[in-house]
Parts: C-alpha cells; sequence; structure tokens
C-alpha cells in the first residue's frame, strides 16, 4: 500500500510529539512546589520544584531563576545559557486575524510567549545588579525594552504598563534613571490610570529608596473545552484564571513610618495573546497529536466500561440463578429460610453486579477526562509575577521593611540593590486569599 507525503509527514509528527510527551513535565508535577509558592514559601516551592524531566530547558529555566531571584539569590547560570542559546531565534508569525506576534521557539521546541521572552531579559537584568554587574544589567534591561517598543506590527504590537513599571526598576537598579522615566511615562501612556507612575517620572532624581512588590503567584490553568465545528481543538482549549487578589499594600518601616504603595495593572493580557498567538503549524501538530490521544484513550475507556458492564452483569445474573436454585430446594424441601437465603442471594448478587458496573464506568471516564485535560500537560512559565506594587521614599528608612495585605505578611530584611545614591529593595506575596490554602505565617526576611 502506497502512502502519500502528507500522510508520512503527519505519522512522523504524531511519532515525534508521542516520544516527547513522555518526558515533559505535567501539571501533577509542580503540585507540591505550587502549594509552597502559594503561600509565600519560595525557599519550599524552590526544594520542591520538580525535577529530572526538562533540566536545563527555557521553562524550567525561567522558573527556578525566579524562585531563586525573589529570595535574593543570582543563580542565573541557566538562564545566561537559554540567552545564548535563543540569540536571534526571535521569528514573526502573522495570524488570520491580521495581528502579528513575535515568538521564540526554543531547541526543545517549545514556542515561548512574548512575555516569557522579555522576562527571561528582565530576570537576567535582575539578577545582573544582585552581583554588581551594572552595565550587563542595563544591557538586558535595553533588550527587554526594545521588545516593547520596536513596531512588530502597525495592530497587534505587545507592550505592557506592568511589565514597563517592572523594567523602569531594573534601570534604577542598574544606574540609569533617565530609561526609567522613559519606562514610567511608557506604563502611564498605555494606563492613563497610573498617575502616579508620571509623577514619579517626573522626578529629576532617582527617589533616595525605591520598593518593589511583585505580587500574586501566576494563573491557574484550567482545561475549557467547547463544542464547535472543530472538536479537536476546541475540546483542548485551556484557559488562564489569576489566582492574586490585588489587595491594597501596606508598607512601613521599623518604626512605623508609612510608605505609600500603587499597584499596577494585572497580566491577564499577557496570557490572553498566549492562546492566541498559536501558530497555524503548531496548531495542526497539537490536533494531530490530540486527535490521536483522544482516539487511542476513548477507545481504551470504552472497553474497560464494556469489560467491568459485562463482568457486573455475570455476577448479577450469576448469583441470581444460584439464589433462584437456592429459592427452589426452599420450597421443595418447605424451608422457610432456605427460600430467603436464596433471595438474599439473588438480591446481593444483583446489587453487587450493578456497583461493580457503576464503578468501572466511573473509573473508566474518570481515566478518559484526565488523559484528555489538556491543562495537564499545557507547557506555559509557571513561575511570574501577576502584577507589582511600587513604593518610594526620600526620608531615612529603618530596616526591616514590612508588606501587610488582608490575607499576607511579609517584609524586607535589607536593600536587594544599593546603587549610588538609592537604594531598591524587591520582594514577593502571594495575596491569595486566606481560604484558599492552610497559610503559614511566613516573612520573607533575608
Amino acid at each position: 500500500m502506497r502512502l502519500s507525503p502528507s500522510l508520512v509527514v503527519l505519522a512522523l509528527l504524531l511519532a515525534g510529539t508521542g516520544c516527547s510527551q513522555t518526558a515533559l513535565l505535567t501539571k501533577h508535577d509542580y503540585e507540591k512546589s505550587q502549594a509552597s509558592f502559594v503561600e509565600g514559601n519560595t525557599n519550599d516551592a524552590l526544594l520542591d520544584f520538580p525535577g529530572g524531566a526538562e533540566q536545563g530547558t527555557f521553562i524550567t529555566a525561567m522558573e527556578s531563576g525566579y524562585l531563586n531571584l525573589v529570595q535574593g539569590k543570582a543563580e542565573i547560570k541557566p538562564l545566561e545559557k537559554q540567552a545564548q542559546v535563543l540569540e536571534n531565534r526571535v521569528r514573526y508569525h502573522v495570524s488570520r486575524e491580521a495581528k502579528t506576534f513575535f515568538y521564540l521557539q526554543t531547541p526543545e521546541d517549545y514556542y515561548a510567549s512574548e512575555h516569557e521572552v522579555i522576562w527571561l531579559h528582565m530576570l537576567l537584568s535582575w539578577g545582573y545588579s544582585l552581583k554588581g554587574r551594572y552595565e550587563d544589567a542595563c544591557v538586558e534591561a535595553r533588550i527587554a525594552g526594545s521588545l516593547l517598543s520596536l513596531p512588530w506590527s502597525p495592530v497587534g504590537r505587545f507592550d505592557d504598563p506592568a511589565m514597563r513599571l517592572f523594567l523602569a526598576s531594573l534601570w534604577t537598579m542598574c544606574g540609569d534613571w533617565r530609561e526609567a522615566q522613559v519606562d514610567l511615562r511608557a506604563a502611564w501612556v498605555l494606563d492613563n490610570s497610573l498617575a502616579w507612575a508620571r509623577e514619579l517620572a517626573n522626578r529629576e532624581q532617582a527617589p533616595a529608596h525605591l520598593f518593589v512588590v511583585l505580587g500574586g503567584p501566576g494563573p491557574d490553568l484550567l482545561w475549557s473545552p467547547e463544542f464547535t465545528l472543530n472538536p479537536l481543538r476546541s475540546q483542548r482549549k485551556v484557559s488562564f484564571k489569576l489566582r492574586g487578589q490585588k489587595s491594597a499594600l501596606d508598607l512601613a518601616d521599623r518604626t512605623g513610618t508609612a510608605i505609600p504603595s500603587h499597584r499596577s495593572p494585572d497580566a491577564e493580557k499577557w496570557y490572553e495573546r498566549h492562546v492566541a498567538r498559536e501558530s497555524e503549524l503548531h496548531e495542526l501538530i497539537a490536533d494531530s497529536a490530540y486527535g490521536s490521544n483522544a482516539a487511542i484513550s476513548g477507545a481504551v475507556a470504552a472497553a474497560k466500561i464494556t469489560s467491568t458492564t459485562g463482568l457486573g452483569l455475570g455476577v448479577g445474573i450469576g448469583g441470581s440463578v444460584l439464589g433462584a436454585a437456592v429459592v427452589y430446594l426452599g420450597a421443595k424441601g418447605n424451608s422457610d429460610d432456605l427460600m430467603l437465603a436464596g433471595l438474599g442471594i439473588a438480591f446481593a448478587s444483583i446489587k453487587k453486579g450493578w456497583e461493580m458496573s457503576v464503578q468501572g464506568y466511573e473509573e473508566s471516564t474518570g481515566e478518559l477526562n484526565q488523559k484528555l485535560d489538556a491543562s495537564e500537560r499545557y507547557r506555559f512559565v509557571r513561575y511570574l509575577p501577576e502584577y507589582l506594587w511600587m513604593g518610594w521614599s526620600d526620608q531615612a528608612i529603618a530596616y526591616p521593611v514590612t508588606l501587610r495585605t488582608q490575607s499576607a505578611d511579609a517584609g524586607i530584611a535589607r536593600p536587594s540593590v544599593v546603587h549610588g545614591a538609592t537604594s531598591v529593595g524587591i520582594a514577593f506575596l502571594p495575596d491569595v486569599p486566606r481560604n484558599d490554602f492552610n497559610y503559614r505565617f511566613y516573612r520573607n526576611y533575608r
């Protein structure tokens, strides 16, 4: 039998996808680390970070890099390696809606989102400033700013006020207040509600103390199947749900002196773009892989349901026949006890057979849903903030500085970076509702 070239290509795609999926991290692999992270325990989140699979890849380098940086540890060698490997690999893709996206294809065939590519350079800038390598930090900040500023398209260009605000703090850390002013003004242009950012940008000199608190543990990924003309694509739809409360944040130093704080917009648009900017080739591969998985998993589930139903039916019928025989013997021997025993056997057998059938159906359909749940195997960088708070002061600061919302306390023991006349302190606060987890009191004092 001769196969067309297109079928050969499709078979290779399916084979390659099936082989690679076994080595990829799943949502389940992150559960323990995520539980610690949501509690604000970044050290345990890093200790419980899934090992083995995907080590040295873009996603794990980004995630472990962030977990280290929020603890004040400049463990950025994996990020440096990614930046070196991925240099000049940015590509363009024009969607059917005429919106232009840029994406980065990694050697392991992960298509990094726009916000993830930019965060790679911002994390590097942060790490270099912690190391005192301010010139390198400014270089990475400039790369991140270029990715936000270049005119990729008259419509659909990626820019974001929260990223601009964090970029301004990176410029402040590496000692370039003029560039920080540019990004603060850009944030205000993107979102005119950020009048405080324009106020900060109008200062001729950087404040003596700048505080940046990264809020939210990153989104939860949900399976959101739909019913459309393309069942394969619609059944593997996912959605991102931000978990941070966007609370008001109180900042105060050791003497109780309050430091006003302001919150940025959230990261919702990052993940809208993440979902929207899939290339058609990527969609085709995913459709094929998902269709193969759905067909195989559906066949297995159907076989299990048939098997358990048949077994349950056999138990019910067999027990009923045995019970009837016992009833017959009891009637023949005028034994009421034997007749009751026969009826009991028949009833118990039917009940047991029904339970076996129902249990088999529930287990099989549960396994099928788990296999088809696209959120379990969906790949994205999990450990990134959802928004940030920013505060500043020109008065003398007595450390530690306490951070307090309605659901959490944390603190900054000392500035992350002191460069010239300005200090910058960066901290992390999960800012999730207390009733979402058994919150352990945690202070991120370093």
